[in-house]
């Protein structure tokens, strides 16, 4: 894991020694100081450490003051922050099993090294259990932080709904890739079989055109249409050397599933911006055509910000309709328990866009990945966006920009 420490004066010589312990655990690590003994004041290191975790750069925080009780207050007061002062080895693992800790606070003048070792090691060696009672609680402990302190927020915006691919994770680049590897050996058997000339597929247009946000097979049979070629429909059983629509697409996802088992990226913006989003109390949900969506986020690491998935299992499973269509979103919503008013739909996909604009959601955001920021204005996103760290002032009650 990626860990950040940090330490006002009262603190520095615990936090020198729990950083080599850290780095000893095999963990990476953020060091926002302080760098000496000379008196500073702890909120501002209750901060760094804390905007380190809010914009994704660390996963868990190490926070240390004389007594702990003071960075402890002052961490707290930040959206997304659950930090807890543990002296004791059962708080410090229970605080994230139960509690979903992200900051273990550390009293400098009260404990030694021995024990501080002990209560880093279980503090980092603990995962969040995820169940329902405590996910329900978490709930509750947002909504308490998101009514007192941002008022303004509540009753406007309650979810948003996130594509995944090129939006969430740097996938869409492998789906790009893999969809021209499928094609161009296709179109270039077609070619010879039938003495017409060869024009590979051509990811800069015809992946943002006919295939990029829909459903596999239908992305198949819209390429293959805008090239005059009819196959069968097959089935989704079909072994990817069948010559049908569903072959192709089995034969695509083959290709993808290859390049999945090499690793995924999440982008650090959008992984910030989650964190940011969750910590007013706004639902999230993914929505996507992927079948491999579950995987990809747990390769990821990301599978637990968010509140609902609906995917391409899901879409089969419902009979949905994929993209331009609204079923998806529509779907994510209803999961969510929120009207389509209230929710937010982020794609960088054309399909995508159209797809939030007809379903009547109350703001469309548009990713610019692929230099295509005025094709999504026109198919209905109301605004767009190069990444979504650009996203992490908004006032989600009052600004449809964000905050200046």
């Amino acid at each position: 894991m990626r860990i950040v420490i940090g330490a006002d004066h009262a603190g520095f010589t615990l936090k020198e020694d729990l950083a080599a312990h850290i780095r000893a655990l095999g963990h990476q690590l953020v060091d926002v100081g302080t760098h000496g003994t000379e008196a500073v004041d702890y909120p501002d290191y209750a901060e760094a450490v804390s905007r380190v975790l809010l914009d994704g750069s660390a996963d868990r925080g190490v926070l240390i003051c004389g007594s702990g009780v003071g960075a402890s207050v002052a961490a707290n007061k930040l959206p997304g922050i659950r930090a807890g002062l543990c002296h004791d080895t059962y708080s410090a693992h229970q605080g994230v099993e139960h509690d979903n800790m992200n900051v273990l606070v550390l009293g400098g003048r009260v404990i030694g090294p021995a024990l501080a070792h002990e209560l880093v090691t279980a503090y980092l060696a603990a995962e969040f259990t995820g169940e329902e009672r405590h996910k329900r609680r978490l709930q509750k402990v947002a909504v308490l932080e998101r009514r007192r302190n941002y008022p303004q927020t509540h009753g406007h915006y309650q979810a948003i709904l996130f594509d995944m691919d090129g939006v969430v994770t740097d996938t869409a680049s492998i789906h790009a890739a893999c969809w021209k590897t499928m094609f161009d050996e296709y179109l270039q058997r077609w070619a010879k079989q039938t003495g017409q000339p060869l024009h590979p597929f051509d990811v800069a247009t015809d992946y943002k055109l006919y295939v990029d946000g829909k459903p596999r097979y239908l992305g198949v049979r819209d390429f293959l249409q805008s090239r005059g070629i009819a196959l069968p429909e097959g089935t989704p059983d079909d072994l990817p050397t069948a010559e049908t629509v569903c072959g192709l697409g089995n034969w695509k996802n083959e290709l993808v599933n290859q390049r999945l088992s090499l690793g995924v990226e999440a982008y650090p913006g959008s992984v910030a911006f989650l964190r940011y989003a969750r910590g007013f109390g706004i639902k999230t949900a993914v929505v996507t055509s992927s079948q491999n969506c579950e995987t990809v986020l747990r390769a990821a690491k990301i599978h637990d910000l968010f509140d609902a998935r609906v995917d391409g299992v899901v879409i089969a499973e419902h009979g949905l309709t994929g993209k331009p269509a609204p079923d998806s979103f529509l779907k994510a919503a209803e999961m969510l328990g929120v009207t389509p008013d209230s929710a937010v739909v982020i794609e960088d996909a054309i399909s995508g866009v159209q797809a939030g604009a007809r379903g009547g959601f109350g703001l469309v955001i548009g990713v610019d990945r692929k230099g295509n920021a005025d094709e999504l204005k026109t198919n209905g996103a109301r605004m767009v966006v190069r990444d979504l760290a650009e996203l992490l002032s908004w006032d989600f009650g009052q600004a449809l920009e964000p905050a200046a």
